[in-house]
């Protein structure tokens, strides 16, 4: 009998693993279509990112919000393509241009002169922004360089970056696309300090390092660096109430692991932007200003329309991304109300799941709480941005809709949220007699998901500005 069970195990544990293959390669192939349909360079500051790449590449750090470097202008005008802000109705007879990638001779000299004179005039206000994306892009690059990819292929190579991680819908060149992986590791390194009653020198270490890259990536990650942190102290006190030394060696080597890279980037930061995190000069050049305080109560997220707004358009960008096509947003409205209440309900039934325990061990309710807190800060985080600034004349956020709703800021928060979500789905269906039911229901969700993208982003396959009409 024990035999017939430990095979069964070993059965099941392979159809696991066989599983867990076939969705990272359905997951890889998806982001290599999209990532492949979509012309340069997007709505969403892909222009701006790839001017700091190209100055990585060359071992150059930006020193102050400067406008676009000319290397990047060489690859910017002759590849960006304005469906992503404009309709055909612009242009004569209703009909984009013939990229100017495509075109050559001289009669297309002065409208090549005409667009980079509109794009030199760009600042680059991505300039301060942590420096680990761009490090693997610019090495990325390097790589793409070497084995002979030129012209937009080269261009390509750097969105193809993306595949290998896999991460949530960047289909475009993008400093957030680390950010799911990084505190995802973060997040299974507090899981091993909940686990063992003995942390050694270098889980800390490798705890520092995940620390470090997090908020190396980037700064909207902070509020889940802060979470994690709450958590490994909470799990120190209680260790060395036991044994006083018990947890120093650890704690040793996590603050020299995170402070080492963390604190120069710092520096470098205050030295050339004028403070720690460079945020001061960038919200000055988009002409963003500081609210009294007072004044943040009167924001509109403290009305019920208002927090029903933040949340939902938060939620459906963090589902589904936030690229615009021909000056709209590529969006589903069916399916953005779905993620937006269903995400709602199930946060819920996570908390009450876990404040009833709902026949969870110890180690659960940590890894659950965790997820949870992780992704409520990261909201609460947003929510906070949103009420200190007056927006002035930005176009997002902006006066009319003054949110930070932008779901990529979000994303780091990722896997703790797909562990809440499909905990709250259990959660729900506990009294199910059928112990399918749960799973149908995940995969029912992951097809809703899938069909979201084919409708909204079918429209941008046409388009002569992509990797398929090279």
């Amino acid at each position: 009998m024990m035999n017939i069970l430990g095979e069964l195990t070993k059965f099941a544990n392979r159809n696991e693993r066989i599983l867990i293959w076939l969705l990272c390669f359905a997951g890889a192939l998806r982001v290599f279509i999209f990532s492949a349909a979509f012309p340069f360079f997007s709505n969403v500051d892909e222009y701006l990112h790839f001017d700091v790449i190209m100055q990585y590449s060359h071992a150059r750090l930006p020193r102050s919000f400067d406008r676009l470097k000319e290397e990047s202008l060489e690859w910017i005008v002759p590849y960006a393509s304005p469906e992503f802000l404009f309709g055909p109705d612009r242009f004569p007879e209703g009909k984009f241009p013939t990229p100017l990638w495509k075109q050559s001779g001289p009669e297309i000299e002065p409208e090549i002169a005409a667009t980079k004179a509109a794009w030199s005039s760009e600042i680059n206000f991505e300039s301060s922004q942590p420096p680990l994306y761009y490090t693997v892009a610019s090495l990325w690059w390097w790589v793409g360089q070497r084995i002979g990819l030129t012209g937009i292929q080269s261009l390509y190579w750097i969105r193809f970056l993306n595949i290998p991680l896999i991460a949530i819908v960047f289909y475009a060149m993008n400093n957030d696309v680390l950010s799911p992986i990084c505190f995802g590791a973060l997040f299974l390194c507090v899981l091993q300090w909940f686990r063992t009653e003995t942390p050694g020198f270098s889980l800390g270490a490798l705890t520092g390092l995940a620390i470090a890259a997090t908020y190396l990536t980037k700064l909207s990650n902070l509020p889940l660096v802060a979470v994690a942190l709450v958590a490994i102290i909470a799990k120190l006190v209680s260790l060395m109430r036991q044994r006083p030394s018990a947890g120093l060696m650890p704690l040793a080597a996590l603050i020299l692991c995170a402070a080492i890279p963390i604190g120069s980037w710092m520096v470098w930061a205050k030295y050339q932007f004028g403070d720690p995190t460079g945020s001061t000069a960038k919200i000055t050049l988009l002409g963003w200003t500081r609210k009294p305080f007072d004044d943040w109560f009167r924001h509109p997220i403290f009305t019920p329309r208002g927090l029903w707004v933040f949340w939902s358009s938060l939620i459906a960008s963090f589902w589904r991304g936030e690229v615009s096509w021909h000056g709209r947003p590529l969006s589903w409205g069916p399916a953005d109300g779905f993620f937006a209440i269903s995400s709602l309900i199930l946060l819920g039934s996570a908390i009450v799941g876990l404040q009833r325990r709902a026949g969870l061990s110890t180690f659960q309710q940590q890894a659950i709480g965790l997820a949870i807190l992780s992704c409520v800060a990261g909201i609460v985080f947003l929510a906070l941005l949103s009420i200190q600034f007056d927006f002035g004349n930005s176009i997002g956020p902006s006066h009319a809709h003054p949110y930070f709703t932008a779901g990529r800021l979000l994303s780091g928060a990722l896997i703790p949220f797909a562990l809440m979500y499909v905990y709250g789905i259990a959660l729900l269906l506990r009294r199910a007699s059928s112990a399918v039911l749960p799973v149908a229901i995940v995969a029912g969700v992951v097809t809703l998901v899938a069909a979201s993208e084919i409708i909204t982003n079918h429209v941008v396959f046409p388009s002569e500005h992509n990797w398929f009409h090279r």
